[in-house]
């Protein structure tokens, strides 16, 4: 259900932000590269070194719990056609999404079981597959009458995973 969420929230952003960022940021195709090279480099920095010595200390259902709720508010900042909000929000959406997505993969590889690993990420990555397809083609669809607001949508979706996620905590406490 998280990976479903997750993927949805993603896509609804993915259908929508250049469309945004063309119509309310006025953003040419070079700044739009340009958003999205730092985003990425950001994603690799919060990915790589960040997660390692973070992950020493905190737990994945606890990167997962803090990660969506620092996902859900970026989408938040994208609303606004401030630049320096939209640069606030892809800062948030590195440490949200490089706390969170790899603990959740983390955490479905190791509750598969070795028995069971192949089949959980088989019916997962079909149901990412799915929440894209509905992501992608409503995200697009209800841009046309929301516009920036959007964004909204995918911080509540986004947001029910941060309130879904408490039940790994739950679950880590019963092991």
């Amino acid at each position: 259900m998280l990976y479903f969420l997750i993927f949805l929230g993603f896509n609804i952003f993915y259908a929508t932000f250049p469309i945004q960022a063309v119509n309310g940021l006025k953003w040419s195709v070079t700044q739009l590269g340009i958003f999205y090279a730092v985003l990425s480099g950001m994603m690799v920095l919060v990915e790589g070194p960040v997660l390692r010595k973070v992950l020493k200390k905190i737990s994945e259902e606890i990167l997962v719990v803090v990660g969506s709720l620092i996902l859900g508010a970026n989408f938040i900042l994208l609303i606004s056609n401030e630049v320096i909000l939209v640069y606030c929000a892809a800062v948030l959406f590195a440490l949200g999404n490089g706390l969170m997505w790899p603990s959740v993969l983390s955490l479905l590889s190791k509750r598969a079981g070795a028995t069971h690993q192949g089949a959980v990420q088989g019916i997962t990555g079909s149901f990412g597959s799915l929440a894209s397809i509905i992501g992608l083609t409503v995200g697009g669809f209800l841009y046309h009458f929301l516009g920036g607001a959007i964004f909204l949508v995918s911080s509540a979706v986004i947001f029910i995973v941060f309130i879904l996620s408490f039940r790994l905590l739950r679950i880590k406490e019963g092991d």
